[in-house]
């Protein structure tokens, strides 16, 4: 069924003021006018919408089923309109963001973005790395920021920063005094991850099965943020980058580090910028610009110097 917009316009208003005549002085069209399209959608829908009271129209009980939807349905299109001016008028930036530079690097980044381009509006699109290459294929979003950088033809990959993994827990808990911990210390100790999805489970796997412990999973989550409140409130530890911890949680910090110098490369996170060749817009520009900017201000990989006696 096809249904004319101006005529569902036209019953609504009809609606509220009870007379085709002060419905079309309303929006402004003849009122023959207006009465030939509650004619044609009476027709259409093969039921009559309205019943006369003297000099006043009053809705059937179909009529007010129609009523009330066509308003629900004007309001979501108008809408959709004003967000069509709203993007004509502004330029806009698309952003994919994978789950850990969402709790850690982009809030410093869209902030000092906002600051020194006002005009621009973000969008931001979440996800995990391979989702966020995904979007990035298809044109979804206009930059990548990826933990888990890949090759991948035509998406140029540029480095950010290094960040090292490190073991989150409860103030409380006895492993908050320890000055790093290995796989080993963690045996037996209830822990909270992401999802197989995630590039970061996929490493830790392959570190605790060189070190032949089993990981004792005990809450799979894909937000950082819920997976650092469980923390703190003792349901288990976590590993995670260090700068993706949240300050005001109770939660200690702890270099997460592996004595398999093969498997070392898998304790270190690189947060990269991604972009597909030749594709980039004057707004990506100036946010590549900002994000190497924030980046630098970071400094170096956390914990850098931190070594474990092999």
């Amino acid at each position: 069924m096809n249904l004319n917009v101006e005529a569902l316009r036209g019953l609504v208003k009809v609606a509220e003021l009870g007379t085709v005549t002060k419905a079309a002085e309303a929006l402004n069209i003849a009122q023959p006018a207006l009465s030939r399209k509650l004619k044609q959608l009476e027709k259409q829908f093969n039921q009559p919408l309205f019943t006369r009271s003297g000099r006043y129209l009053e809705l059937t009980p179909f009529g007010h089923a129609v009523v009330s939807r066509a308003r629900s349905a004007l309001q979501n299109l108008d809408a959709l309109h004003h967000l069509g001016r709203r993007y004509k008028e502004r330029p806009v930036i698309r952003i994919g963001a994978s789950l850990t530079i969402l709790a850690g690097f982009l809030r410093p980044a869209v902030a000092r973005f906002r600051h020194l381009h006002p005009d621009i509006d973000i969008i931001v699109h979440s996800g995990l790395s391979q989702e966020i290459y995904d979007q990035l294929a298809k044109g979804m979003v206009d930059v990548g920021l990826v933990s888990s950088p890949q090759d991948h033809p035509y998406i140029v990959t540029q480095t950010l920063y290094m960040d090292r993994l490190w073991l989150l827990c409860a103030d409380d808990h006895p492993l908050a005094k320890y000055p790093f911990v290995t796989p080993y210390d963690l045996d037996n100790v209830p822990l909270i991850t992401m999802t197989t999805r995630a590039h970061l489970r996929q490493d830790l796997e392959s570190i605790f099965n060189a070190a032949q412990i089993r990981m004792k999973i005990c809450m799979e989550i894909d937000n950082v943020g819920v997976m650092q409140t469980m923390v703190a409130a003792g349901l288990g530890v976590t590993i995670l980058p260090g700068s993706i911890r949240i300050q005001h949680q109770p939660v200690a910090a702890i270099p997460f580090l592996v004595t398999d110098s093969r498997l070392q490369e898998k304790t270190l996170r690189r947060f990269s910028l991604i972009y597909a060749e030749n594709m980039l817009n004057p707004e990506a520009q100036l946010w590549i610009n900002v994000c190497h900017t924030v980046a630098a201000n970071r400094g170096t990989v956390h914990g850098s110097d931190l070594k474990v006696d092999q």
